[in-house]
């Protein structure tokens, strides 16, 4: 066991002052320490006023959720002496929800979102027997479906590190997508699909951006996007006039005309009501406001448009 000395760059938060600062912490420690325990080693030696959440070391609580190095971790579960670049580590509190103070963040918000989306099992009584003494069984084909689902510890490093989050503060967040997934795939559950998928359309699976980083986040595994992605397709198969579908078609069809998705038009089409015209209008202002002529609000036909086409027509019959 060697000690090396580095620097741990952290990012604070004094809620009295409503200020957000870094603070450079010089350290000759352990090689063998994880994050969590750095941050334990300053706590103790160097400044008692630091504050952090953690609980029982063993990445199964999730308290410990950070940005380390702009990338949400587990904190118990990262090698410090692995994170160090140029002789520094940063670490920051998880970016999509507000501090409380330094790395303490309020989850509250998050966890709102995820009662939104019921996440818990409506027993179906045509599976789920009334009796105690009974099993409700699944087999091990059915339980495979959403196995890898219910390891969420609810640790919110996917909802620290999710784009979506930035771009809107309404959406749901890849957890409580996953975790409607989840639902959706117990055979066991009395809720009916359409309602759970209601309960996750609206600023949930369509707002998803599939930056992917929710699968690198994940201490455990799980792929929330893919998730999504198989939630989309559930959403698209039960229903013709819905978010998804309507999107979806206009999405087709615009890209068939011109080659290029028609991100004007697209929310008033998708939405179909006064949000979707409100987010129109929003980016009309934007456009006129960046001197982008109006005509060139959507997109134009590519150049050989046709052969496109031709070639679209062509695949559709083969399919």
């Amino acid at each position: 066991m060697e000690k090396i000395k580095y620097t741990a760059r952290i990012k604070r938060y004094n809620p009295d002052e409503n200020k957000s600062y870094w603070q450079d912490f010089e350290v000759e420690v352990e090689d063998t320490l994880t994050v969590l325990e750095l941050l334990m080693h300053i706590k103790d030696k160097i400044d008692p006023t630091l504050t952090f959440r953690a609980f029982c070391r063993s990445a199964i609580c999730g308290s410990c959720a950070m940005i380390i190095n702009n990338r949400a971790a587990l904190a118990c579960k990262v090698q410090a002496k692995e994170k160090i670049k140029n002789g520094v580590i940063k670490i920051e509190p998880l970016k999509t929800l507000k501090p409380i103070r330094d790395l303490v963040v309020d989850q509250e918000e998050a966890f709102d979102k995820f009662k939104q989306i019921k996440p818990y099992l409506v027993p179906d009584p045509k599976v789920v027997p009334d009796n105690t003494k009974v099993e409700s069984l699944v087999l091990p084909e059915e339980f495979a479906k959403y196995d890898k689902q219910t390891d969420c510890i609810l640790c919110m490093a996917c909802y620290g590190q999710c784009n979506a989050l930035e771009g809107d503060e309404k959406y749901l967040g890849p957890f409580q997508l996953t975790k409607a997934f989840r639902f959706v795939m117990d055979k066991r559950d009395g809720l009916e699909i359409e309602e759970r998928i209601n309960l996750v359309e609206k600023s949930g699976i369509w707002d998803c951006v599939q930056c992917q980083m929710c699968l690198a986040a994940c201490p455990k595994g799980i792929k929330p996007a893919e998730d999504i992605l198989e939630l989309r397709r559930i959403a698209k198969d039960i229903g013709e006039d819905k978010i998804g579908t309507r999107r979806a078609k206009f999405w087709f069809a615009t890209v068939f005309e011109t080659g290029q998705i028609d991100k004007f038009n697209l929310p008033e089409i998708a939405l179909n009501d006064e949000e979707g015209e409100k987010i129109k209008e929003n980016m009309e202002k934007e456009f006129r406001k960046r001197g982008i002529p109006e005509e060139e609000f959507g997109p134009k036909p590519f150049e050989k448009i046709e052969d496109y086409q031709k070639f679209i027509k062509k695949f559709e019959k083969e399919l």
